[in-house]
């Protein structure tokens, strides 16, 4: 016993450690509930925070959406001012087109007053009505204050080609054409390349340029006014080089169509005193005689390329399609476009015909293997066996080689102007010079 005290008075931090570590252990086992407690209460805390965090999150958004709104009214309100903003913004440029057509007038109303306008009239006597034009084209430049009309009168030998150059040697600005096909394509031949405008006056059978550009063919007061007030339009001319079985070759000028075979026997073959009872009714009486027949073996080169084989009953060149009675037996073809418009027909029998008859007349574009259709700048046609060709419905020749060539912008022409005034008006002046254009 008293080795167990002596032990123990040398060893008192045996008990000591072992108090020291006994009360942790009493903490690690605090009752469940204080935990749970302290738990809710840290949850609480958090959930405050969060809901804290919200609040403050919608107060900003709710200030952004605010602020957005009151762009958007405002952007509302400037959408509903754009159309008066519009009208006023159309309205200034309306003066300042004004202001700027002002300045731009102003050297071409100087040169009216300088310079006024000349108009020539190339007449074909032969023609029914052609004292009241050469009456009715001399009033209307009198009445518009102009210099005096001056008539060249077209003969048997010359149809119009030296009567269009007195005219532009006499100081002419526009040259009124009167007559038939033939009177336009000579005195067009002579105007093509110059500054000085074509007008026409129609009083033939055929009129073919007259109905491409849209004129009225009965009223030829109206046709007087339109070269007096009417406005300038450039369009293409076609040279045309025509090689006969003689070797002789002509050059000439043609405006709507030209062509070899079926159609110009056509042309050369209606009779002159049916034209003059029935008009262009009188080439359905020549077509007819001339239906049937065999085609011919020609060669056509298009821009220089290979030549292409055919055979044709005609074959033809066109400016612009439009041809008597109103139709339109080539609808792509323009008179403005710089392009020829190159047909070839190929009929073998009736049915064909009536094939290219109803092509025609519906104006389809569908393809027919009798009606060949090409566009091309240039076109030669070489004939194996000789045709009789012709010009804007004239019969020429008989030919063997056919070179056509456009000439883009080269006549200028006088058409209806949007708001024609009346005869007080003053003449619209020429602008200018085009520089002619190359053979």
């Amino acid at each position: 016993m008293s080795r167990l005290r002596s032990q123990a008075r040398h060893h008192p931090t045996t008990h000591a450690g072992a108090g020291a570590g006994a009360r942790p252990r009493r903490l690690l086992h605090m009752p469940v509930e204080l935990v749970l407690v302290i738990i809710a209460l840290a949850l609480v805390v958090a959930a405050l925070a969060f809901v804290t965090g919200l609040w403050t999150g919608h107060r900003r958004l709710r200030s952004r959406m605010d602020r957005l709104d009151g762009q958007v009214t405002s952007l509302h309100g400037n959408v509903q001012t754009l159309p008066g903003r519009m009208d006023d913004l159309n309205g200034r440029v309306q003066v300042l087109d004004g202001q700027v057509s002002e300045i731009a007038d102003a050297p071409l109303v100087a040169r009216a007053m300088d310079h006024p306008q000349r108009v020539a009239l190339v007449l074909n006597p032969s023609k029914n009505g052609a004292d009241s034009i050469r009456t009715k084209a001399t009033a209307a430049v009198a009445e518009a204050g102009l210099p005096e009309l001056k008539v060249y009168e077209t003969t048997v030998e010359d149809p119009g080609q030296q009567m269009a150059r007195d005219a532009i040697r006499d100081g002419a600005d526009v040259v009124i054409a009167a007559g038939g096909d033939g009177t336009v394509r000579f005195v067009a031949e002579e105007l093509a390349g110059t500054d000085v405008a074509l007008a026409l006056v129609p009083m033939g059978t055929g009129n073919l340029l007259a109905r491409n550009l849209k004129l009225p063919l009965d009223d030829h007061q109206a046709c007087i006014n339109t070269a007096i007030h009417g406005s300038t339009r450039e369009i293409d001319s076609v040279s045309i080089k025509l090689e006969g079985t003689d070797g002789e070759v002509k050059k000439n000028t043609f405006l709507v169509i030209a062509g070899a075979g079926i159609d110009a026997e056509v042309m050369g073959d209606t009779r002159d005193d049916l034209k003059a009872k029935a008009g262009w009714l009188a080439y359905g009486e020549a077509g007819m005689r001339h239906l049937a027949g065999k085609r011919k073996e020609i060669s056509v080169s298009l821009d220089g390329g290979a030549p292409q084989r055919r055979k044709v009953r005609s074959v033809m060149v066109a400016n612009c399609g439009e041809l008597t009675a109103g139709m339109d037996f080539i609808p792509d073809a323009r008179f403005d476009d710089g392009l020829l418009d190159v047909v070839m027909l190929s009929p073998r029998h009736v049915g064909d015909w009536v094939r290219i008859a109803a092509k025609t007349l519906t104006k389809s574009t569908t393809e027919i293997p009798v009606m060949e259709t090409h566009q091309a700048t240039r076109c030669r046609v070489v004939l194996h066996e000789p045709m009789t060709a012709q010009l804007d419905g004239d019969a020429i020749m008989e030919v063997k080689v056919i070179d056509a060539r456009v000439k883009p912008d080269s006549l200028r022409v006088q058409m209806p102007a949007t708001d024609v005034p009346d005869s007080a008006a003053a003449p619209l002046m020429q602008p200018e010079a085009v520089p002619p254009a190359e053979d």
